[in-house]
């Protein structure tokens, strides 16, 4: 059994999503297994996963912060410290550079700091001046991990990440990692494209493709390459 683990926006989700879908459902039916790793909150990504008729496993959403099965049941999660949420909040919040800021609950967005925060989601009007804000929190709270996406600073707990919640579903389920295969095309994808099998778009940042074992031109491509691997180790057996 093969394992691939998809980012969504721009690897999975993008000008090649039909032809994407079509080769992943026909490999999860060779009794292979798919998974999603994103940046989302399941809350923004259901509505596009609904419009997609997927077989997908599992749902790592907020970068590895809360994992959902196909049925949507979480399976795992790790929140912000609670005794940081409240300061981090307010000190987003009261930033003039903040259009809004949310705590992610990991089913939706609310601004009650008393709530479980899967993760701290903040969207500024000047992108260089909130990685000004981000590097300051990441400073003062060295239990925190972030980063700045196109349009959000993104906050999670220090602990987790795409690789390591790939790490939890093979030691809970007994997969065979040297079985796994990863596909990115952003910085939050580095560490599990580094871990595992890892490819990456073609066009993706030189520090992704080095870290790689090469570059595809869709999840297509991947699970072609990954068909003639095992066509030719049948051969040789």
């Amino acid at each position: 059994m093969k394992i691939i683990v998809s980012d969504f926006d721009g690897t999975l989700y993008g000008k090649d999503l039909e032809e994407n879908v079509k080769a992943i459902n026909d490999f999860v039916r060779r009794g292979n297994k798919f998974i999603v790793a994103t940046g989302r909150a399941m809350n923004y990504l259901a509505e596009d996963i609904s419009m997609i008729d997927l077989d997908c496993e599992y749902y790592i959403c907020n970068d590895g912060a809360v994992i959902f099965d196909r049925y949507f049941n979480v399976v795992f999660r790790k929140d912000i410290n609670q005794e940081l949420v409240r300061p981090i909040y307010y000190l987003l919040k009261d930033d003039e550079n903040m259009i809004e800021t949310f705590i992610d609950t990991s089913h939706g967005y609310v601004t009650d700091t008393s709530k479980c925060a899967n993760g701290i989601i903040a969207r500024p009007y000047d992108r260089e001046r909130a990685l000004g804000t981000l590097d300051t929190i990441l400073r003062k709270y060295p239990d925190i991990n972030g980063y700045m996406s196109t349009n959000w600073i993104n906050l999670f707990d220090k602990s987790v990440s795409k690789k390591k919640a790939i790490d939890y579903l093979a030691e809970t389920y007994h997969y065979d990692k040297a079985q796994i295969y990863t596909i990115g095309d952003g910085f939050n994808d580095l560490e599990m494209i580094e871990a595992y099998h890892g490819y990456t778009l073609e066009n993706c940042s030189e520090d992704l493709i080095h870290v790689s074992s090469g570059t595809v031109k869709n999840i297509k491509e991947l699970i072609e390459m990954i068909d003639m691997d095992e066509d030719e180790e049948m051969e040789e057996w």
